[in-house]
């Protein structure tokens, strides 16, 4: 599309010049071709555009959420009840239950901060993708249709000065290719 509206203007200027050559004005047919053509353009872009409007609505913010995996681990936290009370040392057995629901307490505070670390994270790159959602790509999305329709624009007022203005323009291209063929 860049390459199309970088040589639009190129092209009508060099056929505006070809047509200054012939003996019958043709700038009437060739403004209303041109006012046609680019009216269609920007139709077509503003059907694309609607189209895609369209197609967007059906989506909502929990289709693009992960889905949740709800399997669970089903390991032993605790392993010294397993074996049953030590009927000879209960004291003991008690003071290696304290000490595994300690380590369990602590390694369950850790994997809480860690988590909550991650959690954290994962929503600072949640903020950072909407931001650049809102910084980056939607700027790129609205703007990439707008050279042409810039363009379309420009080629409508350009074909409306041929169809109000068809004889002035028939004399400055018919001189601009008298200069040119001279040249040759």
């Amino acid at each position: 599309m860049l390459y199309i509206s970088a040589f639009t203007p190129l092209i009508i200027i060099l056929i505006s010049v070809g047509l200054g050559l012939p003996a019958r004005n043709w700038f009437l047919e060739f403004g209303l071709a041109v006012v046609v053509i680019s009216s269609i353009t920007t139709i077509a872009l503003a059907l694309q555009s609607a189209r895609a409007a369209a197609k967007a609505e059906k989506w909502t913010f929990d289709d693009f959420l992960p889905k949740v995996d709800d399997g669970r681990s089903y390991n032993f936290k605790f392993t010294a009840g397993i074996t049953g009370v030590d009927t000879r040392n209960p004291i003991d057995h008690l003071r290696r239950q304290i000490d595994e629901l300690q380590r369990v307490a602590i390694q369950d505070e850790d994997n809480a901060i860690r988590r909550h670390q991650m959690i954290d994270r994962r929503i600072d790159i949640c903020l950072a993708k909407i931001r650049h959602h809102e910084t980056v790509t939607l700027p790129k999305v609205l703007g990439s249709s707008s050279g042409a329709v810039a363009l379309s624009a420009m080629l409508t007022l350009l074909g409306s000065v041929y169809l109000a203005f068809p004889v002035p323009a028939y004399e400055i291209f018919s001189a601009c290719a008298q200069r040119l063929g001279s040249l040759w």
